[in-house]
Formats: C-alpha cells, sequence, structure tokens
C-alpha cells in the first residue's frame, strides 16, 4: 500500500531511519490498522505494541499499557516520586532496555501523564537523558475520534500540569522532535460526496447543505425487516443492552449458549465477545474478529442472522445470501519476554469463543475500527468530542446509513484544543527533506549513544576496584566527548575507550574466578558486566577503525557479539593460571586415590578454580576460601601452598624461597 500513499511511505521511511517521534493520523477508514499490521511483518526494530485498553490491545496484537509498563490507573502528577521500574525484575528491564520502537494504539484515549510515566521508565531504563531514553514512539489514533476517559476528580488533580486531558500537553510531547504524519486516502467511503459530509463534521466546519444532506437520512419510524441487517448505534450502553435483549427475546425459538473458554492470563475488560454467548435460529450478530483463513470470508464488523445450529458450529447467513459454518476461535493476549538475548512475543493466556455477539445495536464507543454497510445512528443525545465524528464514519456509504434522529450542529461536539493542535503541527509537516534532517540528527544520537557509558556505572557497582580510575578516566572523558559532539572525531574516542576497556577485561580475566565464588550473586552481576562489556568491546573494535554510520551501528548494535568479542569473551572465561588450576586437579585425584573417596569430598573444582586465581601464601588466606575453611587448609593447606609457592617463583623466573606458612 505504500507504494501508491507517499504519506504511508513517507511514515514507514521515518520509522526505519530515524528515532524521531511519529504521531500518525488521519480520517476514519485510511488504512492506519492496516499499517500496523504491515510495520508488525517487516520492521527491523524491536519493537512492542501497546494500546490504552484491554479491547483496543487485544485489536492491536498487543498489551496495555498499564500492563506492560506496571503503571497505576490513576492520575500521576509529573516529577513525583513514583517509579514503577524500580518493582520491575531483570527480564523485564533487560526487555525495555533492548526495546527500540514502542507502538501505541489509539493515542487519542491517552492522558498525558502516562505519556510522561513512559518517559520517565525509559529514560531510567536507558540510563539516557534523550526523550524516552532515546526510544522511537509510533503514536497512532485520530484526535477527532474518541478523547481520553478521564473523570472530573482525576482532571482536577491534573489540571494544574497540563493545558489539556491529550496526550500532546504532556511534558515530554512539549521537548520531544516529533512529526504528524497524516493518511489522507479514504479506504472505507466511496462516495465523495460522503467523504466530504464526513471532513466537515471532523472538522466542525459542516455547512448548512452538508447538514441537510445528512438529515435527509432521517426517516421516521423505520423498522429493517428481518432480511435486512441494520445494526444501532448509539451512545449509551444501557440503551445498546436493552434493544438486544428486547429483539432476542421477541425471537421463537429455544435460546442456546456457548461458553467461553479462558486460559492463562486474559483480562476481563479485553474479553472481545460475552463468556457466555446467547443466541436464537434468526438472531442478528455482528462477526468480532477477522477471517484468519485464506477465504476471508468475514471481517470484523460483518452483520448477518442465526440461520440454524448443529452442534458447536453456528450458522450465519450474510447479506449475499451465503451461509457460513462459525466455529469457536482464538484470542490471545500478548506479552513480550526476552529469549536468549531476543526480544519475542509469547502467549500468556487465551480467549476461545464463537466471534459473534448480538448486533442489533452497538455502543460508539465500541464501533470504534469497525465497518458497517448498513447503520442506523442516534447521535441526539452525543455527549462529547467525536462521537458523532465516529458514529458516521462506520458507515461505507450515506445511502446504507438511517438516522434515528435529526442532528443538530450541536450534536457535532469538538474541542478548540485539538483544532489548535492540528493548525500548529500542519504548519511544521514533514517531508523528504526534513526526513533527511531527522536521519542525521538519528545518527549523531546512535555516536553519542556509542560513548554513553552511563549503564557501565550501574553494572559496574561492587566491581569499583576492577575498573580503576573509572569516574575521571571513562565517565568524564565521555561526557566531555558528547557534549562537542563530533563524528569525524569519532575514531580517536573509540580508539581511548577501547584500551580503557581492554585495561578492564584484563583485570576481570585474573580476578573473575575468584569473584565467582564469592556468591551467585555476585557471579551473575559479573555476567552481567561482562556481557555489557563485550558488546561495547565489540563495537569500539569496529569503529575505531572505520568510520560511524548508522545502519553498521545498528547491525552490530543488534548482534549479540560479533567475532572480535568472542576472542576477549573467550579469554576471559578461561581459567586463571591453568596451568596450576590442572597440577591441583592431579594433586586432588591422586590424594582421593590415596585417602579411598571421591575427588569431590577433598575440594570442588570451582573451589580449585578460585584457589588458582587468588594464589593465596597462608593457611589463614587458604582458609578464608569459600569451601576450604580451617579443617581442609590445615589438612592439604601445606601441599596447596607448596604448588602455588612453586608456581609463582616459575612465573616470576626464580628461585624457590623457604618462607613460612602462617
Amino acid at each position: 500500500m505504500s507504494e501508491h500513499n507517499p504519506a504511508m511511505q513517507l511514515a514507514h521511511d521515518y520509522l526505519e531511519s530515524t528515532n524521531t517521534v511519529v504521531f500518525l493520523t488521519g480520517k476514519a477508514g485510511t488504512g492506519k490498522t492496516t499499517f500496523l499490521q504491515n510495520l508488525r511483518q517487516t520492521s527491523k526494530k524491536k519493537l512492542a505494541v501497546v494500546a490504552p485498553t484491554g479491547v483496543a490491545a487485544i485489536n492491536a496484537g498487543g498489551m496495555t499499557i498499564h500492563s506492560l509498563f506496571q503503571i497505576p490507573f490513576g492520575p500521576v502528577i509529573p516529577g513525583g516520586n513514583t517509579h514503577p521500574e524500580a518493582s520491575y525484575n531483570d527480564e523485564k528491564k533487560e526487555l525495555l532496555t533492548a526495546l527500540e520502537l514502542l507502538i501505541i494504539d489509539e493515542i487519542s484515549m491517552v492522558r498525558p501523564d502516562v505519556l510522561d510515566q513512559l518517559d520517565l521508565i525509559l529514560r531510567n531504563i536507558k540510563k539516557n537523558n534523550y526523550p524516552f531514553g532515546g526510544i522511537q514512539l509510533l503514536l497512532i489514533g485520530d484526535l477527532s475520534q474518541l478523547s481520553p476517559i478521564i473523570r472530573d476528580d482525576e482532571w482536577g488533580i491534573l489540571r494544574p500540569y497540563y493545558a489539556t486531558p491529550y496526550f500532546f500537553s504532556s511534558q515530554v510531547m512539549q521537548k520531544a522532535p516529533f512529526v504528524r504524519i497524516e493518511l489522507d486516502h479514504v479506504y472505507r467511503q466511496k462516495e465523495q460526496t460522503f467523504v466530504d459530509i464526513l471532513n466537515e463534521v471532523r472538522n466542525q466546519t459542516i455547512s448548512p447543505a452538508s447538514l441537510d444532506l445528512l438529515n435527509a437520512r432521517y426517516l421516521p419510524d423505520f423498522k429493517p425487516t428481518v432480511d435486512d441487517p441494520y445494526i444501532t448505534l448509539t451512545t449509551h450502553n444501557n440503551i445498546a443492552q436493552q434493544i438486544n435483549t428486547e429483539y432476542l427475546d421477541a425471537l421463537t425459538g429455544t435460546e442456546f449458549e456457548f461458553a467461553a473458554t479462558i486460559r492463562g492470563e486474559f483480562p476481563k475488560d479485553a474479553y472481545p465477545t460475552e463468556t457466555s454467548l446467547k443466541l436464537k435460529i434468526g438472531a442478528q450478530v455482528m462477526f468480532v474478529k477477522n477471517d484468519g483463513s485464506a477465504e476471508k470470508l468475514y471481517y470484523n464488523g460483518k452483520i448477518g442472522t442465526i440461520s440454524r445450529r448443529d452442534g458447536n458450529t453456528v450458522f450465519v447467513t450474510t447479506g449475499t445470501g451465503k451461509e457460513l459454518a462459525v466455529e469457536p476461535v482464538e484470542w490471545t493476549n500478548i506479552k513480550y519476554q526476552m529469549a536468549e538475548g531476543e526480544m519475542s512475543e509469547t502467549n500468556a493466556g487465551s480467549f476461545a469463543q464463537h466471534p459473534l455477539k448480538l448486533a442489533w445495536a452497538i455502543t460508539i464507543h465500541k464501533s470504534q475500527g469497525l465497518t458497517f454497510d448498513k447503520a442506523i445512528i442516534d447521535v441526539s443525545e452525543a455527549f462529547t468530542h467525536g462521537q458523532a465524528y465516529v458514529a458516521l464514519s462506520r458507515c461505507r456509504s450515506l445511502s446504507g446509513m438511517v438516522l434515528r434522529n435529526p442532528i443538530a450542529a450541536h450534536n457535532i461536539i469538538g474541542d478548540p484544543a485539538v483544532t489548535r493542535f492540528n493548525i500548529q503541527a500542519e504548519a511544521i509537516k514533514p517531508n523528504w527533506q526534513t526526513l533527511e534532517r531527522d536521519k542525521e540528527l538519528y545518527r549523531m544520537f546512535l555516536l553519542s549513544s556509542l560513548f554513553n557509558f552511563n549503564q557501565l556505572r550501574v553494572n559496574a557497582k561492587g566491581f569499583e576496584v576492577l575498573i580503576l580510575n573509572l569516574d575521571t578516566e571513562i565517565m568524564e572523558v565521555a561526557e566531555k566527548f558528547n557534549r562537542q559532539l563530533k563524528a569525524e572525531r569519532s575514531q580517536q574516542a573509540a580508539t581511548y575507550f577501547l584500551d580503557k576497556f581492554k585495561i578492564v577485561v584484563e583485570n576481570l580475566h585474573r580476578q573473575l574466578p575468584g569473584i565467582i565464588g564469592e556468591s551467585k550473586e555476585k557471579a551473575g552481576k559479573a555476567d552481567k558486566l561482562i556481557n555489557w562489556l563485550m558488546h561495547r568491546v565489540s563495537l569500539l573494535e569496529y569503529f575505531a577503525q572505520h568510520s560511524f554510520s548508522t545502519e553498521r551501528y545498528l547491525e552490530l548494535s543488534r548482534n549479540k557479539l560479533n567475532a572480535n568479542a568472542n576472542s576477549y569473551l573467550k579469554a576471559l572465561n578461561a581459567k586463571a593460571n591453568e596451568e596450576l588450576y590442572e597440577q591441583m586437579l592431579s594433586w586432588r585425584e591422586q590424594t582421593a586415590a590415596k585417602e579411598k573417596i571421591m575427588p569431590n569430598m577433598i575440594l570442588s573444582e570451582k573451589t580449585l578454580e578460585v584457589v588458582a586465581a587468588k594464589l593465596p601464601d597462608t593457611l589463614k588466606n587458604l582458609g578464608a576460601i569459600k569451601g576450604i575453611g580451617p579443617q581442609k587448609a590445615a589438612l592439604y593447606g601445606a601441599e596447596l601452598i607448596g604448588m602455588i609457592r612453586v608456581y609463582k617463583q616459575a612465573q616470576q623466573g626464580g628461585g624457590i624461597e623457604q618462607v613460612s606458612l602462617f
């Protein structure tokens, strides 16, 4: 689709070659959902999809914002002391650290404090003060449609900090570089007259002539026939429920029921249809899922009538007269996880049910994203911004729409704040020239990331003795370079830091076995430090020899380690003083044979690794090593220390001195 749609192509290129925040908007039916699904299949970036509600998250194939980021549902004052990331487990931190692109669907419903929370969390996780920690955001939605759900008491808390309840009033969006790209080709409606009317409704500029054309669809006392599948869109949930119940009760015949099967984690607010689906022959139903088969026999929003039932299969006759056999299908609740260093989706739970719900009526809110061939619309009681536009734009054609009550100009409710934002954003509309500018900004951001060692400070806690002059020779120099960032000096800087990190690696090489022997926790932290160093060494090794480029940096960053780093890793994992270690193993075998016991009963291999690394030269130092203690030091100390002293003298090229064991 992007090949024939310049706006889609521009959005695609922005997402592949920059880290600029992209707000992808457009009228109803312009392909925003299709763009999202295509991007998920083609993007090279490690991405996650989130949405503000459970239903929106399931439809988008992602998680809710609150679930992924573990943030509270209530309002959060910016600059407060809330730090959800402090409670994240290591896997969640690793996942968010690896994240490159965060997609938020239905952004029009997201409050500004939520976006500020995400900014705070991602900056802390990434150890980077760039907006959202440098992660790119794709914000998908239409501000002319549904607004943030925010109660008066919640807005009372947030009003002192935000100009409007929309995401664009967040503090982070005031400073984050962003572009607004509008999709303008309407795929849903083909009648130009109807498209023009919808545009006027969307922009609250409807003319008397257009209002007259719209109200020509007001047909008093209109009653669809049984064979005419109209769905009623209404503003209130209780009205929709009442209509559905009345129509179902009026049908003769036996009511039958299908129970959903729910496995694992699947939040109630994300249930796509009823857990107990009650139907009758003749009931008007709506499909609530796209057909996943190659035939594509139905889509989300397609209307039909129950014609018969055969066991667990229910048959639905659609407007074309074709009868479809419908069986339960499964919706999955996606979660993101890290597996072997790669970000992946996993199935946290599922909801299995026939993809149907009663469809004589539905609320406007729940119709978001759906398309109807025939609809009865009542917006005479519209009470909030965007309701009238959402309802009217669900219809494919003017002729397929019937108004239950006439529409007055005051029923088309808009928000001046949205109009102002759209006008301001239009003034900075991106193009191919701004794309080139933002590509260069991304290149410089990645260059600064190469020399951002804030994560090293975190990983090095407890190992400071191994990283001499961490502040003066590494951190301060890196910060100074990033303040005066110049691409032409990057090879010189890479060479400088590569030398520093090689010294750190050598220190770890010498002392790692002893560190690992201290505790499992210390060993885990050491492993984290090693992995970070290995990856950074591989990057610095390359860019000390080559000019900096976005493509090569991303390629190397997405690989765990390249061949250069593997040689360091191999050296790091080698046992310290391996010759002595092998000698001690032979001694252990001989001693075990003499004492007729298992070798591990003398000393474990892990303990001998630590002895070989630490080279203790007194019984006291030997006994202090975990796995030895005073008793084994007394039994075997003389022989072990003798071997150590011979080894050390041989390394120094000198003779053997007689020194006390104590």
